[in-house]
């Protein structure tokens, strides 16, 4: 592991509404190394919208405070840059704007040759800010095709992300395939499953959530935000062919949802703090992964397939690369109507024997043993302390 580095950590809000690997790997990081955990603004321009008004009063408030000690190794600090990435008058202001925050906060802090580590490449105007030993990218998704981003500007950040990173992790083979065109150092680095907690999933006579126990069974659930890459049309045709069947989502919503509000049997009942989800699992008989095949799901991980099956729950997918790896143990549906179908057969053939299968397929791949990998490779590439 690394051992006792200071490390410069570009990521997604500190926790956000939705526990990514990045805060995984941040936290295991932590355990050895100090971090100064950098929340970055989103990648997208802001909409007419509560939610992103109050981000935006947030990140205000928060870009002049000094780094925020949040656990014993993690320091939280959130500068201030604008989010319209598209113009280069704007780029160049956030350069400024990080050159003198990051060395305020490196200053702050007595970071001295940290190391940089960046999730989010539209941060790139970091690099240089600080005179780092080594620069790590962490890549966890095909940003330039996520919904409502400026597309060549994205594209335009993470190649200057690439050009000076010393090594490049990638969460999918098709993402790595994509960045090895462009740098000679890329890994793939799968995403972990914290095991202990979902494993409390198959406690079945555990706890469970007052809102989601009074759902009638067989229950098909899904965690995670409601995004744009939701399939709401694959939704509503599961949910009007499987009439006995409710349809959960835990998570906050972050596209229309139309009619589907209104269906019988589909419950949007929110977010979730991360620490109850195994109880919510708990009441899933079958879990879903019901995504738009579009750019941006076919280079990805879903991060959710090792929770399911870490809390010995069938799963039913669409076909995307990374869960064909354990297609022995997941349903994988082409088209709607397979799905459908996958569903129905999933709930009434699965056993406590299947569950025990899914539980132990997944019991190696914990975070910690994740990030001992990622760090005996950084030891490669960049000159580490180790324990």
């Amino acid at each position: 592991m690394l051992k006792q580095e200071d490390i410069i950590y570009v990521s997604n809000a500190w926790p956000g509404d939705n526990k990514t690997s990045a805060h995984h790997i941040a936290e295991e990081l932590a355990k050895n190394n100090r971090l100064l955990y950098v929340e970055a603004s989103g990648q997208r321009a802001p909409r007419a919208s509560a939610r992103d008004y109050k981000k935006i009063v947030q990140k205000l408030r928060k870009a002049w405070n000094r780094p925020r000690k949040i656990t014993e190794n993690v320091f939280l600090y959130s500068p201030l840059i604008l989010p319209f990435h598209k113009y280069g008058i704007v780029r160049k202001i956030n350069d400024r704007l990080l050159k003198m925050f990051m060395k305020r906060s490196s200053r702050q802090l007595s970071f001295n040759d940290p190391i940089l580590w960046i999730v989010l490449p539209h941060y790139a105007a970091v690099i240089g800010k600080v005179k780092a030993k080594g620069i790590v990218y962490y890549c966890v998704d095909e940003y330039a095709s996520q919904p409502n981003v400026d597309t060549e500007a994205i594209k335009e950040m993470e190649a200057i992300v690439l050009e000076h990173a010393d090594v490049v992790f990638a969460v999918s083979e098709k993402l790595v395939e994509n960045k090895r065109a462009k740098h000679d150092n890329v890994y793939l680095s799968t995403h972990g499953v914290d095991i202990d907690h979902f494993a409390r999933a198959r406690d079945g006579d555990g706890h469970l959530p007052r809102d989601i126990a009074e759902i009638p069974r067989p229950i098909a659930g899904f965690f995670g935000l409601i995004e744009d890459w939701i399939d709401l049309d694959l939704i509503r045709y599961l949910s009007e062919s499987l009439p006995d069947v409710s349809f959960v989502f835990i998570g906050s919503v972050v596209q229309p949802i139309g009619d589907l509000a209104n269906r019988e049997n589909v419950y949007f009942l929110g977010h979730k703090a991360y620490e109850t989800l195994p109880e919510y699992l708990r009441a899933f008989d079958v879990g879903l992964l019901p995504y738009k095949l579009n750019e941006q799901v076919i280079n990805s991980n879903p991060k959710k397939l090792k929770e399911y099956l870490s809390g010995g729950k069938p799963v039913v997918s669409v076909r995307v690369r990374e869960v064909e790896r354990y297609g022995d143990l997941v349903y994988i549906a082409d088209g709607r109507e397979q799905f459908c179908d996958l569903v129905r057969e999933a709930i009434d053939s699965d056993s406590p024997d299947a569950s025990v299968r899914r539980a132990v397929a997944v019991e190696q791949e914990s975070w910690g043993k994740k990030v001992e990998r990622i760090s005996d490779i950084v030891a490669r590439h960049i000159a580490v302390g180790r324990e």
